[in-house]
């Protein structure tokens, strides 16, 4: 029988190049007395052909040096954790300090952002659905921070490929798929930026972005019609939504005011409360007095690793029922780059009264 240091582990990993797009799956469960590993493998989106390394089940020891074998045999034919299919750097800084931290957004409703369509002091970019990331490129090397500031892993494909840049150059985007999609300036060629105008360091942006294939900077429109149509595309897009910018602003770490988002779904990053049968999790937010409150289940895709209880996982909903769960919940990924601290009811803004939806329904 398994003890509490025998546990079950699933690796999900990807290759993406030469004319491919596979997924291979392998999984280290208990059966029996003992242990098997077993395997998934073929094209992502297709049906995955499935076997087993072990015959029969092993003693736990032997099944987890049999799945660790595994898993290195493929990371080292190019398969990669990231869903993307692309390789990643292994930086010996991941996990530390970086002292560089992103300027988040706060997020508003939609009729509160109307106003600012109209104010010629602000302008409109879209919020792209990827995970905040701040680059540093000096010379030939790059390094990527995350949303709390630590360096992480950067897909192989950037690193040296920005040009051989002239002191240091620090740039604020959205990390997506194997793309940067760069929406601000911090430093230019050892040029600190910060406490310029946010319209002044975008007008710079350009010039860095133009020459390095895999960053695109995200289009920032300035006029009251400009602003209402690119929103009006992004909706039909389905896209993630738009973030308001204060043209005069410098940059400052941290929660902005002058950096305002409307998302058109909503979503939450919450706390897995409870792994249910069926591949479902349940999740949570803490309250103001710090208590936890389910907000239903979600159901964890195929090709996604099953969280355990404790992680933070992001959630897109339609809305929330007052006092109720979510409605619609789909299951988006881990969240390794925030805290349980993050994990809070309040990011719930957009609440129906049941009895109002219900004689909407009847009116209908």
């Amino acid at each position: 029988m398994p003890n509490a240091e025998q546990a079950s582990r699933s690796s999900f990993l990807y290759f993406t190049g030469q004319g491919s797009d596979k997924v291979y799956q392998v999984h280290l469960r208990p059966k029996d007395d003992g242990w098997v590993v077993d395997y998934g493998n073929g094209r992502r989106g297709g049906t995955l052909s499935t076997g087993t390394k072990t015959s029969s089940p092993v003693a736990y020891e032997a099944a987890l040096k049999i799945y660790d074998k595994v898993v290195k045999e493929k990371t080292s034919k190019g398969y990669t954790p990231d869903q993307s299919g692309a390789l990643y750097t292994s930086t010996d800084l991941a996990g530390r300090m970086s002292g560089e931290l992103p300027q988040l957004p706060t997020l508003i409703l939609e009729e509160q952002a109307a106003r600012y369509f109209d104010d010629p002091g602000w302008g409109l970019q879209e919020k792209a659905d990827g995970e905040n990331r701040i680059l540093l490129i000096e010379g030939e090397a790059v390094r990527g921070t995350n949303r709390r500031g630590l360096f992480v892993d950067i897909p192989q494909a950037w690193v040296g490929a920005a040009g051989a840049q002239v002191g240091r150059t620090v740039i604020a985007g959205e990390h997506v798929g194997d793309a940067f999609m760069a929406f601000d300036l911090l430093e230019l060629h050892g040029q600190d930026l910060r406490d310029a105008p946010f319209i002044e360091r975008f007008g710079h942006l350009g010039k860095v972005a133009g020459t390095v294939p895999w960053m695109t900077v995200l289009e920032l429109e300035l006029s009251a019609e400009g602003k209402r149509r690119r929103a009006a595309e992004l909706l039909v897009a389905h896209g993630e939504g738009y973030v308001l910018k204060a043209l005069d602003a410098p940059f400052s770490a941290g929660r902005s005011s002058t950096s305002l988002k409307f998302k058109f779904n909503q979503s939450a990053t919450c706390e897995v409360i409870r792994v249910n049968a069926q591949r479902s999790v349940a999740v949570g937010l803490r309250d103001e007095a710090g208590a936890m409150v389910d907000l239903g289940n979600v159901t964890v895709p195929p090709n996604e690793a099953l969280p355990a209880v404790g992680a933070l996982v992001e959630v897109r909903y339609l809305y929330r029922y007052a006092g109720g769960k979510f409605e619609q919940p789909v299951y988006k990924g881990q969240r390794t780059d925030m805290t349980t601290a993050d994990a809070v009811l309040s990011q719930v803004t957009r609440i129906k009264d049941r009895s109002a939806a219900l004689d909407d329904d009847e009116a209908a």
